[in-house]
């Protein structure tokens, strides 16, 4: 088994697949890291600046860029949680059209390529359940260096 080659197709599908959806994001002026955020805020509602940045493996300073950003479109909106210091996002009714819009736009150009591959649900899941799997390995891994 060579690791490399894993990783190398993994990035391989990175650049045409952001390629392929930036068109979609462009048309509401957004950019990847945003567009992840932003999804983010509406999978999980009254958020944290915090849990974003560690769920999205990004910096706070770049998180904290990102919200304000959504923030001045309109697109989120920030409440006092009971730590008076921490903001609760979610996103605000423009913000949920804007992401349902895109979301609908993007999960069909991704559905028209996972039926391009003919995978069996089997398949598929198996692909999704290993690239989870990794993920979390690698997240303990990165977890325990920082510790």
């Amino acid at each position: 088994m060579e690791p490399s080659l894993l990783f190398d197709r993994f990035t391989k599908l990175y650049r045409p697949y952001i390629k392929m959806v930036q068109p979609l994001m462009t048309e509401y002026d957004l950019h990847p890291a945003q567009w992840l955020v932003m999804k983010d805020i509406a999978v999980n509602v009254d958020t944290t600046l915090v849990q974003i940045s560690k769920r999205r493996s990004i910096e706070k300073p770049t998180t904290r860029k990102i919200l304000k950003a959504l923030e001045s479109r309109g697109w989120i909106m920030a409440r006092t949680g009971v730590d008076r210091r921490e903001k609760l996002l979610q996103l605000s009714p423009q913000g949920q059209e804007v992401y349902q819009q895109l979301k609908s736009k993007i999960e069909a150009t991704q559905q028209f390529h996972i039926n391009n591959l003919g995978l069996t649900e089997e398949e598929y899941q198996r692909i999704v359940s290993i690239l989870d799997e990794l993920y979390d390995t690698m997240i303990t891994y990165i977890d325990q260096q920082h510790a």
